[in-house]
Order: C-alpha cells, then sequence, then structure tokens
C-alpha cells in the first residue's frame, strides 16, 4: 500500500463549526448527532442552505483526524463514535481566541509528534513517508512551494525510492535552467494535498497565484520564531503499520468471506447498474454466482427450510420460442373469467417490494437464447427511467427512494380486489381498490398470512394507484452464451447492461473451498445486504456526494472519454451521455469504499472498457485501419484502432474491495489460485491478435 493523502477538506470556518460540535459535546459524538448539529450550525452561518447529504458531513471530519484532533472509539470503524482530543480542545480554543502565533506553534508541535504515513484514522496508507512534513520543508528550504512541485518531490521519493535532499536538489536545478517542475502521471495523485493544504487556512502558509499556479510560502512569523524546529521535522516514520482488527479473522469468518476479491468486480458493476450480463462457455459458474449473491444476502424469515432457493432468488429459464414480453411480463387474458396474467417474474416484484432492504436477484438463464430485444424491450425502456422522486410533502428529493415508470399498469392490481371494479359516474375514474400492498402480495403468492412485512411497507398502496415499477433492490442478471444457438446482442442492449466476461478460472479450485451454499450468519448476512445497497442515479448526485473533487471529475472523466472516441470516430461503436454517466457513477461507488481518486478512476475507466465499451466492438481489418490522412491528423502511428484504443487503457494492478467490510478494505491481489479477472488492456490485446489471426474480431470468444 503506497502513500494515502485524504482527499477530504473544508474551509476553516466549516472546520471550526465541526470541531465546536465536539468541543460542545464534552463525549463521544455519533455521525448521526455530528450530522444534526452540525447541518444546523452551517445553516445558521449562512454556509449552507439546506442539509445536505450524510457523508458530506462525517468527511469533514477527516481533516481533524489527520492532524490528531478528533479520535475515534474504534479505529477500524468508520461509523464509530468520536470525541474531541486534548489537543483538539485547545487548537479550537486559540482559533476561538484568534491566537495566530499559538496557533502556529501548536500545528508545529502536531507536525513533530504526529505519524501521517501510516496509522491514520480514515485512511489506509502505509508509507514511510511523512507528507505534510515533506510539504513544509521543502517550503522552507526552496522558499516557495506549487503543488506541482510537491507531486513531483513525494513521487520521486515514494516510487523511485530517492533521498529527500537530492530531491529537492533535482528541483532547484530545473528552476534554475526555467525548466518546468512536472510530476510523473503516478505521481500526479499527490497534487492536491487538502488536508495540508488546510495549514495555510490555519496560518502557516501565504498564498500567491500566479495563472494557474498557486505558490505557498511560510508565514514570516512561523519562520522567525519556529524555524529552528522545522528543521527538526521528520520526512521519514520507522512506525510499524497497526493492525487492524478487520484483518483479525476466525475460521467462520473467513469461510463467509472466501472469494470476496472475486465478487468485487460484480458489486461495483451492480451497484452502478442493476442489470448485469454475465458472459462466457458453459459451467463456469455463471447462474451460480447469482445463487451465491441470493445465499449470502438472505435474511433467516425468508430462508427456505431445505437450503436449496433463497426467497430473495427467482431463476427464469429463458426459451427459445420468446418473442415478446408476454412470458416475462404476463397478459390479459379474456379466456373464463377476464383477468391479468401475473408470471412468475412480476410476482417475484412485488414480493422484493414487501421487503426494501433485501436486495432480490433474478437470474435470467441463457438469457439470449431468444431475441433480448423483442421479450426485454419494456425492462430495457423501464431502467432508463430510475430517478429519485421528490417528497410529496416538502418537495425535495428523497435520496432514499428509487422510482421508475410502471411495468404493468394499477389497473390490473385493482382488479385483484374484491370489490366491484366500477367508474365514478361524475368523474368517470375508477374507484380506488381497498388492497393494499400487503393484501396484493398475500394474494398473489396465495399466503394467508406475513409476520415479516414492515407495517409501514404493508399499509401502502402503490399498486393500485401507480402499478408495479422496478424495484430499487431488485438485481436482474443474464447469463449469456455466445455460440451457434444463440443471439447476438444489438448495442441497445449492451448500452443499457454491465458486461462481465467470466473466464474458467483455476480448475484445481473445484476440490477445495465450500462445495454447497450455504446461508450466512445474520452479522455477516447483513453487511452483505448493505454491499449491495446503491446510492447513485445520475453523475450529478456523485458529484454531489464528492464536491471535493467535483471539478477534478468534470474536467477528467468526459475528456477520457473524449479521447476513446477519438480512437472509435467514423465508427459505430462511438460513446455517448449514458456511458459517461455510468463512468461517473462508478467512481463514486469506488471513492465511497474509500479508494484514492485517481485509483478510482483508473479503475472505473477499466471497467467501463471491459463492461460498456468493449463488447460494442466487432467488425474486419477494414472497420480498424486508419487512414494515412487521419493519422497525420491527429498525429499518431498506430496501424489501427484498437493498438491505438490499447495505448488508452489504464495500466492498473489487479484490486479488490471487499464489500463487507466497515470503509471498503482496499487491496492488491496477488493469489494465483483466485479467479483472474482480465484488465482492459489485456482484453484489447486478445481482441488485436484474433484480428491478426482471423482478419475479424470481437469481444466475444
Amino acid at each position: 500500500m503506497a502513500l494515502i493523502i485524504p482527499k477530504c477538506n473544508a474551509e476553516s470556518e466549516t472546520l471550526d463549526l465541526t470541531l465546536k460540535v465536539y468541543y460542545d459535546a464534552q463525549d463521544w459524538v455519533t455521525n448521526a448527532e455530528l450530522i444534526d448539529r452540525l447541518s444546523m450550525s452551517l445553516i445558521n452561518a449562512g454556509i449552507e442552505t439546506q442539509k445536505k447529504e450524510p457523508q458530506s458531513y462525517t468527511k469533514k471530519t477527516q481533516v481533524l483526524s489527520y492532524y490528531g484532533f478528533i479520535e475515534w472509539e474504534d479505529p477500524d470503524n468508520t461509523q464509530s463514535r468520536r470525541r474531541i482530543t486534548a489537543t483538539g480542545r485547545k487548537f479550537y480554543e486559540l482559533r476561538k481566541n484568534n491566537d495566530i502565533h499559538a496557533v502556529q506553534a501548536l500545528l508545529v508541535d502536531v507536525l513533530k509528534n504526529n505519524t501521517f504515513g501510516r496509522n491514520v484514522l480514515g485512511c489506509d496508507s502505509d508509507s514511510d513517508l511523512e507528507a505534510p512534513n515533506i510539504f513544509v520543508k521543502s517550503t522552507m528550504i526552496l522558499g516557495h512551494l506549487t503543488n506541482k512541485e510537491f507531486a513531483y518531490i513525494v513521487g520521486n521519493m515514494e516510487l523511485e525510492h530517492k533521498e529527500f535532499a537530492d530531491v529537492l536538489f533535482e528541483v532547484l536545478i530545473k528552476r534554475k535552467r526555467d525548466i518546468q517542475v512536472v510530476p510523473s502521471d503516478a505521481a500526479n495523485k499527490w497534487a492536491d494535498p487538502k488536508p495540508i493544504l488546510a495549514l495555510a487556512d490555519w496560518g502557516m502558509f501565504t498564498i500567491k497565484k500566479q495563472g494557474a499556479s498557486k505558490y505557498y510560502y511560510l508565514h514570516r512569523d512561523v519562520i522567525e520564531t519556529l524555524g529552528d524546529e522545522l528543521v527538526l521535522l521528520r520526512t521519514m516514520n520507522t512506525e510499524p503499520k497497526r493492525q487492524s482488527k478487520k484483518h483479525i479473522f476466525s475460521s467462520s469468518q473467513k469461510e463467509a468471506s472466501e472469494r470476496i476479491s472475486n465478487f468485487s468486480n460484480y458489486i461495483t458493476a451492480i451497484k452502478s447498474k442493476p442489470f448485469l450480463l454475465l458472459a462466457g462457455i458453459s459451467g463456469t459458474g455463471k447462474s451460480r454466482i447469482v445463487r451465491e449473491f441470493a445465499f449470502k444476502s438472505c435474511p433467516k424469515y425468508l430462508q427456505d427450510k431445505d437450503g436449496t432457493t433463497p426467497g430473495n432468488y427467482c431463476m427464469i429459464e429463458v426459451k427459445p420460442n420468446w418473442h415478446d414480453s408476454t412470458e416475462l411480463l404476463g397478459y390479459y387474458s379474456r379466456l373464463g373469467k377476464a383477468a391479468y396474467q401475473f408470471t412468475k417474474f412480476v410476482k417475484f416484484l412485488v414480493k422484493a417490494k414487501m421487503f426494501p432492504t433485501v436486495p432480490f436477484f433474478v437470474c435470467l438463464d441463457e438469457m439470449n437464447l431468444a431475441p433480448v430485444e423483442q421479450y426485454f424491450a419494456e425492462i430495457l425502456s423501464i431502467l432508463e427511467t430510475r430517478k429519485h422522486p421528490k417528497n410529496d410533502k416538502t418537495g425535495e428529493v428523497d435520496m432514499t427512494t428509487v422510482k421508475t415508470e410502471p411495468i404493468i399498469d394499477a389497473q390490473y392490481f385493482r382488479e385483484l380486489s374484491e370489490m366491484p371494479h366500477t367508474k365514478n359516474a361524475q368523474t368517470g375514474e375508477p374507484f380506488s381498490s381497498n388492497l393494499t400492498d400487503r393484501d396484493i402480495y398475500l394474494k398473489l403468492f396465495d399466503i394467508e398470512t406475513e409476520s415479516d412485512i414492515d407495517e409501514e411497507v404493508g399499509k401502502r398502496t402503490d399498486l393500485t394507484t401507480e402499478g408495479l415499477t422496478l424495484p430499487d433492490n431488485v438485481v436482474i442478471i443474464g447469463t449469456v452464451n455466445m455460440d451457434d444457438t444463440t443471439h447476438q446482442f444489438s448495442r441497445k442492449v449492451i448500452d443499457r447492461a454491465m458486461t462481465i466476461e467470466m473466464n474458467g478460472g483455476n480448475l484445481r479450485n473445484m476440490f477445495g473451498g465450500s462445495k454447497n451454499l450455504e446461508y450466512l450468519s445474520d452479522e455477516e448476512q447483513q453487511k452483505w445486504q448493505n454491499a449491495f445497497t446503491r446510492r447513485y442515479v445520475t453523475a450529478d448526485e456523485v458529484l454531489d456526494a464528492h464536491s471535493d473533487f467535483a471539478e477534478e471529475l468534470e474536467e477528467k472523466l468526459p475528456a477520457k472519454l473524449e479521447e476513446i472516441n477519438k480512437t472509435l470516430k467514423g465508427t459505430p461503436f462511438e460513446v455517448s451521455y449514458r456511458v459517461l454517466n455510468e463512468l461517473t457513477i462508478m467512481v463514486g461507488v469506488m471513492l465511497d469504499e474509500g479508494m484514492d481518486l485517481d485509483d478510482a478512476i483508473a479503475q472505473s475507466v477499466n471497467n467501463i472498457l471491459l463492461m460498456k465499451i468493449l463488447p460494442r466492438i466487432e467488425g474486419d481489418a477494414e472497420m480498424f485501419a486508419l487512414s494515412r490522412e487521419y493519422k497525420n491528423k491527429v498525429g499518431i502511428s498506430y496501424d489501427n484502432r484498437l493498438e491505438w484504443l490499447k495505448e488508452l487503457a489504464p495500466d492498473i494492478k489487479e484490486t479488490a474491495i471487499d464489500p463487507t467490510s466497515d470503509n471498503g478494505d482496499v487491496e492488491e491481489t496477488a493469489d494465483k489460485d483466485k479467479e483472474h479477472h482480465q484488465t482492459a488492456e489485456e482484453k484489447i490485446q486478445e481482441m488485436i491478435d484474433r484480428l491478426n489471426n482471423q482478419e475479424f474480431t470481437r469481444f466475444w470468444p
């Protein structure tokens, strides 16, 4: 694990108000208490106009935790209670009294006595470098410092293992020769060290702007009164990394977390879009993995007695003769007593509405045995209508709920009522049904009673007033074989899905591990339920939740897709706003799990290439050829589009996010026995090889 500097910052007044919450509490403060008190303080101070996302408040404590002003009751739990430290209390009082010289002296003591490279609360950094001290000492020795110069210094120390003095000498030489100091791409992520820049707000630095650059100068008083102490600041530490409790597994916890690194790709995709395609040869476990998700997240009250089919799982076997949606969505029959014929799929969606906190999984087995565009058209369209609705009473957007257009019209649920289906003679509107959603659920499944349905959920009448919308806790996963017996996917389908190609994995693993799928303990299944909870529907919601990164995301993500589109110019494979929206959501998901911004962008671009862009691409050598005129125009020398696209694929290491950990445990995977997920670069090379050998290529095997 390399050096990580928290990316969260806030204005000094906001940090003061945050610290005041803890100062006034005189005790441990829960995150919920912080959110309520801080939001009110920020609104009263005119800094904010309304209450924001909960995460925007808890993230403001990261800077304060970084400098040791806040401590956590449980260092490994991001939801832990927190309280002000003795140093934090003193810092707050000095800030309140506007004693700038005493604040400067206290900050130097903090830099001397704290460790910033590792064992930082809420930041899984593991480095010998002390980043704030490097920034301060570099500024003192060089006279001034820019963000790019800081990233260059840290990059050479962290990645190239150079000595601090040697790198400073390099910077001086470059300045003398008027050579711009530019960090490597890998080091550029340290060019915006927000918590370090908070020191400027607290009086350690003055800032001068010149063009687009900011120049940081140590405050004259700091140099004159504290210069001798600054010289002694350590730029390296030798403190061992604290052993995290979340890495100490009992045997049962290890069993519950088996193959967790393999699941991270699937979970990230699900949290970005609730429609997946699992592709691969027969026997690779495509349908099994869907059942495994259901087993891991199924609560006791939905578990079957014989342990074969979780109550939150539904297998739909697609038939070759499906040419419309009736087999999936049902139809209105006039034979005998006219009534709507509800299908297994529709009933399962109604059931999912009854248990909104539990993820429900639909497995469309052998999905492309029939033309997907014909029998699945309505669902494809409905997926694109997902949005957070406005609260009828307050008019504010309800971020806890996602609504879609109806799949099944309300009139068919009203007809389930025992009341005669008649209309009001004056208004012409149908009389409302006396059936609640719970009543309809019991009626459809022929159940007499169900005690585990939430009382408020059961009282709703959404089905008879709005119809059946796609529940937000439902994930639809189609298993796919691409051979002579199946149908090809159109770009319309691929555009609306996340595609994951499953390889055979390590065959030796067949003889190890658990043979049967089993339910987990209450604690573990609750973690898995939380892991599948989706937060975002639009890119704007990501920008609001991660406002500290909004400017970078708005600049970098469209630019990356524009680069990719250049390689596809003149082909039908160019991408549009939908891909940008889902790329942004995926970055948001990874930021939520604790990943560094640059790593989150690289990993997300890799995933979007694999899941959204490459599955669209197919053609012969002529399709991918680049004309001499075009190559000269854009200044490239690649022989074909795929070689150019390969150069744009991120150079990433395979990483895993443990979705059951408290804050998303990001780590590199190196176990040779684990299933290897191809990188985009590897997949493009595979497609290039196929093009060279067969004069035709595509994503699918």
